[in-house]
């Protein structure tokens, strides 16, 4: 993502990586942390927050950066 993102550097798009928080899903598994219904709401507050906002963004669910 980051080689996509320095290709396209002049690209008015957000890029968005998102780190949905430990969810209990199959993959997550029954002790996970967060329901799908506490989750996505914040994954889509989080992803429509940074319209607008050009380049390569790596956030958690809850619009924090996450060190690469």
């Amino acid at each position: 993502m980051r080689s996509f993102a320095a290709r396209h550097s002049n690209d008015p798009r957000a890029l968005v990586l998102m780190a949905p928080g430990w969810v209990r899903t199959d993959l997550g598994g029954p002790q996970a942390r967060l329901s799908i219904e506490e989750s996505i709401p914040k994954v889509v507050n989080t992803i429509e927050a940074q319209q607008g906002q050009a380049g390569l963004h790596y956030l958690d669910y809850l619009g924090q950066t996450v060190a690469w």
